[in-house]
């Protein structure tokens, strides 16, 4: 079925009429369509990589493009996505040769129920062998792991079809004095029974095999290469190896609770993929050095050069299998001692070097260079050339942000890739950015005694809906001057709040005089509603839910008068914290909203998941509205996600007359921008000049 989520349509066309006649058809069909419009080969490879497919229709032939070479280009593609021709006065002769590349139909626009039945016939069959093929991929990457655990159990395992070992993992062959699986390939198992046992063990075998036995285990002696022999206990199950049935024999060995729980814990800091550390290993143990006195090193940021091209051309299996060849060449490389190597996300590889000066981590960058460009890469028989670029950000005591400093590494390894990739550079901190730590300083006083004082105040900015929302909805900025007068940037303030750990005090000052605003309008007759912001910290801070119920409560605000935005950024990096304080917000009757939306990779799985009431777009999306297809796409993108989860969009930035015109047409709820008004101290827009 095809009801639950959009049809996801391309259409072969240099016009768009047939693209939006096919639409139309589908949609008074009652079935939602993403259309996605290909004039030639690069679009169409393009689109296949970036966007899911359920059905292509293709006119036979364009003028730089046809039918057939669209076939040949879906063939290189990683997606199963069915060709139908839209034609008219072809051949028999064309029909076929069209057929034979791989076209699944022949429609016309003129025969519409005809092109109905084959379009949804062939993307429900999408739909389907599109689930068949991942749930095959996770059938290979389940089987992978099932052999990684048995390959590596301290369990000594092996697999027997009719009595023959088939396979035996290093435990086993350790635990009988073997060294190598050939030595026991085509050996009957009872060649590792003493005499004694082996009336009772054929006649057990015998029994399990024809579902007789009463037991699944048997004690017997067991007989070792050199002829000693030991009493142990196998255990027995049906099972399967390469898709042949057999039986699986495991001698469970004697490990120590202790140990178990080290291996598993050991486990838990690796990636699966490539078997270096992951992610969250390389944040935690960055933490423990970051800002600490007397520690000092460096982090390195790694990516492998031209990866999106080569992972392009040869799909995204494969392209796995490079990043786990170079994760080798990585950890081989680094070695074993005070530095490690991990998998930060996607592509990228972080390492952290412990207590190195420039000129050291620059020497092993230099060596991770070489160590990756070496390293022969035999995919599937063919050889690539792979090399990566790394950037250097050294750290010491004063350097307290992980943040910045995977920035300025990031930063440091996007010039290394701009000069021809297969090297290093080192971010090297200006004497401007220097004067800017001394700035900081001054504004964290400042912040302190704006605090103290209640120095600081608020300014609005009205959020206006398209679609008939009738309240006056604004957003809330905190606002502090220095001590001459002058407004501070929230660029300056905001990180200096971070760094001083002043956050939770800042938006709570923040939400006390955002509910007194919003309050106030709603006692003068104003359907108000008002949009604060609250940090990472404050999400994670277990006594603010406790602490707004008590503030909503003696300020007597009404129900929907309190609206919470949290960034994408802080979300993603929170969901535990963020759900439980959805949970609560929904009690006090406040809704949420993520804000700078649609930027993270799991922006779809974020907002599946968070229960939001609303997102606010990322600007960069809006500011491109009228002149970059790709940032109008991923609108309209994002709008159908919304209608999916029952979520409204706002539409930040809006600017001119322009892209509001275009804002008309996406699906977006609200607008929000200096087009409107820029924020005053005031709530006083006039919301009935939209109407």
């Amino acid at each position: 079925m095809l009801n639950d989520q959009p049809l996801n349509l391309f259409v072969i066309d240099d016009s768009s009429n047939d693209a939006e006649t096919v639409s139309n058809m589908l949609r008074n069909a009652g079935h939602a369509v993403h259309t996605t419009r290909i004039e030639d080969d690069e679009d169409l490879r393009e689109a296949l990589a970036k966007h899911p497919c359920d059905l292509i229709l293709a006119k036979p032939s364009l003028p730089y493009f046809n039918a057939t070479e669209a076939l040949d280009v879906i063939s290189q593609s990683e997606q199963y996505a069915p060709l139908l021709v839209i034609g008219d006065g072809m051949d028999e002769d064309e029909v076929t040769a069209l057929f034979k590349a791989g076209a699944k139909d022949l429609v016309l626009l003129a025969q519409p129920a005809h092109l109905l039945h084959a379009v949804l016939r062939e993307a429900v069959t999408a739909r389907d062998k599109q689930e068949l093929l991942l749930c095959r991929k996770r059938l290979e990457e389940t089987n992978q792991r099932a052999q990684n655990l048995v390959d590596s159990s301290r369990d000594a395992i092996t697999y027997i079809h009719e009595g023959m070992y088939i396979y035996a993992n290093e435990s086993y062959l350790e635990m009988f004095g073997y060294t190598d699986m050939d030595e026991l390939e085509g050996m009957p198992i009872l060649n590792m029974v003493k005499k004694d046992d082996h009336a009772d063990f054929k006649r057990f075998l015998r029994d399990y095999m024809v579902g007789k036995a009463q037991e699944s285990t048997f004690n017997l002696t067991g007989l070792r290469a050199d002829g000693s022999d030991f009493d142990i206990t196998m255990e027995l199950s049906n099972a399967s190896y390469d898709g042949e049935p057999c039986t699986q024999i495991i001698i469970r060995a004697q490990a120590n609770n202790e140990e178990l729980e080290k291996r598993l814990q050991d486990m838990s800091k690796l990636d699966l993929l490539t078997g270096v550390f992951n992610r969250q290993y390389f944040l935690d143990e960055l933490h423990e050095v970051i800002g600490k006195p007397g520690k000092q090193g460096a982090i390195l940021y790694l990516h492998p050069d031209h990866f999106k091209t080569l992972r392009d051309e040869i799909g995204l299996a494969r392209s796995d299998q490079v990043l786990s060849e170079m994760a080798s060449a990585l950890r081989e490389a680094i070695g074993d001692g005070p530095h490690f190597i991990a998998r930060f996300e996607g592509e990228f590889f972080c390492a952290l070097l412990n207590e190195v000066d420039q000129a050291h981590a620059e020497g092993i960058a230099t060596k991770l260079c070489k160590a990756v460009d070496d390293h022969q890469y035999t995919i599937n028989g063919d050889n690539l050339a792979v090399t990566c670029s790394v950037g250097i950000a050294m750290y010491n005591e004063g350097v307290d942000s992980t943040q910045n400093l995977l920035l300025r590494a990031d930063k440091a390894m996007r010039e290394a890739n701009k000069a021809g990739g297969n090297r290093f550079h080192t971010y090297v901190p200006d004497a401007s950015e220097m004067a800017e730590q001394e700035r900081q300083a001054i504004i964290i006083v400042r912040l302190k005694e704006a605090l103290r004082n209640n120095e600081l105040h608020l300014l609005f900015q009205p959020i206006v809906s398209i679609k008939g929302d009738e309240h006056e909805n604004y957003e809330a900025f905190v606002r502090v001057e220095d001590e001459d007068g002058s407004p501070l940037s929230p660029a300056e303030f905001i990180p200096a709040a971070e760094k001083s750990n002043l956050m939770p005090a800042l938006d709570r000052w923040v939400l006390a005089h955002a509910i007194k605003a919003v309050t106030e309008q709603r006692r003068a007759g104003k359907p108000a509603v008002i949009y604060a912001k609250l940090s990472g910290a404050s999400l994670r801070d277990e006594k603010l839910l406790p602490w707004l119920r008590d503030i909503l409560k003696a300020a007597h605000a009404e129900a929907n008068s309190l609206v919470i935005e949290v960034s994408e950024e802080v979300a993603s990096t929170n969901l535990k914290p963020l759900k439980q304080m959805v949970e609560g917000l929904r009690q006090l009757h406040v809704r949420l909203v993520i804000d700078h939306f649609g930027m993270a990779n799991n922006y779809a799985n974020l907002l599946r998941h968070c229960d939001a009431d609303f997102v606010r777009l990322h600007a960069s999306f809006i500011s491109q509205l009228s002149s970059d297809p790709e940032a109008l796409a991923k609108v309209g993108e994002i709008t159908e996600l919304a209608k999916e989860t029952n979520t409204q969009v706002i539409a930040n930035s809006v600017e001119d007359p322009h892209t509001l015109a275009i804002i008309y047409s996406t699906g977006i709820d609200y607008i929000q921008g200096y087009f409107l008004q820029e924020p005053t101290r005031e709530m006083d827009y006039d919301f009935s000049s939209m109407g």
